[in-house]
């Protein structure tokens, strides 16, 4: 089962055990059958629901860092860039966010706050 983030803070589950990428679209797949498809660019994040090792770890991290795996919001991009432009470091951003540090160090480099020689501090 996989937890299909989109974007506006929409989510759908899908029982799908494959995915393809086809123009786009991402295809979800059980057993060699099509259970359905979205458009990449709406999709935020995909979390696996109900997997063995994963989901134990998933719950691991989240006592820690209650947002980690999860997507990003729009609001919480804003945050991080507000937190990371008043030289906030990785302290006190992973106690602002809710995440683990190198969650949000992969998030400032796609947002180009951070090369990717450079490392969060």
């Amino acid at each position: 089962m996989l937890r299909v983030m989109l974007e506006d803070s929409d989510y759908c589950d899908v029982p799908a055990d494959l995915m393809s990428f086809e123009d786009g679209v991402v295809v979800f797949w059980r057993e060699g059958e099509e259970v359905g498809r979205h458009r990449q660019a709406r999709i935020r994040a995909l979390e696996v629901l109900a997997g063995r090792s994963m989901g134990r770890r998933i719950e691991e991290a989240r006592k820690t860092y209650p947002n980690a795996y999860r997507g990003w919001t729009q609001e919480q991009e804003d945050q991080l860039r507000e937190l990371f432009t008043n030289q906030a470091g990785k302290d006190e951003l992973v106690a602002a966010l809710g995440r683990q540090p190198g969650g949000i160090t992969r998030r400032l480099r796609s947002l180009g706050l951070l090369g990717e020689d450079e490392q969060l501090r």
